[in-house]
């Protein structure tokens, strides 16, 4: 995901909500570029977090975890379960950008903690020490009117590996009572803007797209990080599909049925 991230290609995930062994397996073979979990709006602690990275056991995607909040102590303990990257929250100015990274980084880069419990990705635990600075990734988040006025100073923090988006908070923090609203004008005006200034910084640009429409339109327009529904949004679509043309074909086959 990193190596893709650097040489300017679009990378597409999904979020990891269910901790079954069955789906784990699955969604860990699907060939996503990378899956999300996150700790920040799920009632995850980290004993269950360490069980979904085990069960999604050894895959090709990179496992990407969203801390609650921006604390050293948060970020170093998603990375020692085995996370690749992680996505800080409410990131608001350069100061708080610089403490996520730093908390993501060994000394002397950093102030993260020795300790990681499945280091084997990244060769032996001396490899894992020599190689972690350079490949994990660190994504802060900009979600509010704060952190798009200090965006050029936070997107000038040496570390950052790319930015994501909070599409809903954003909104909210423009003054936008609706949690979910359509498209407003106003925002995708804004969110244009972080993308241009990440492009300018030459910064990965991300976004929480949900659909595949809306994944679409920002990888069309440069965005890179594109996180597409969740393993429970899967599900509920093949099978509501799958039903729906059950239905029309007995209707079809038994009229009035």
């Amino acid at each position: 995901m990193k190596a893709k991230l650097q040489a300017g290609k679009a990378v597409v995930g999904t979020i990891v909500t269910m901790n079954n062994a069955t789906s784990l397996r699955i969604i860990g073979q699907a060939g996503f570029d990378y899956l999300l979990i996150d700790t920040q709006h799920a009632p995850l602690d980290i004993g269950g977090l360490n069980e979904i990275v085990l069960g999604l056991g050894p895959t090709e995607s990179e496992i990407v975890i969203r801390v609650a909040y921006n604390k050293p102590w948060l970020i170093n303990q998603v990375l020692d379960v085995g996370a690749d990257g992680v996505i800080v929250p409410l990131v608001n100015t350069r100061e708080e950008a610089e403490n996520a990274v730093s908390a993501a980084k060994y000394p002397p880069d950093g102030v993260r903690s020795w300790g990681p419990k499945i280091p084997e990705k990244y060769a032996s635990p001396p490899g894992y020490w020599a190689r972690a600075n350079n490949e994990l990734m660190v994504l802060p988040q900009i979600e509010s009117v704060q952190a798009v006025e200090n965006l050029d100073e936070i997107l000038s923090v040496k570390g950052l590996d790319g930015i994501m988006i909070g599409p809903t908070d954003l909104t909210l923090s423009m003054g936008h009572p609706q949690m979910f609203p359509p498209e407003l004008p106003e925002v995708d005006e804004m969110i244009q803007h972080i993308l241009a200034k990440c492009k300018e910084h030459k910064v990965p640009f991300g976004h929480f797209t949900s659909t595949l429409e809306v994944a679409e339109k920002w990888i069309r327009r440069g965005g890179q990080i594109a996180t597409l529904q969740s393993d429970q949004a899967f599900m509920a679509t093949a099978a509501g599909e799958a039903l729906s043309k059950v239905n029309d074909l007995l209707a079809e086959v038994q009229p009035g049925a």
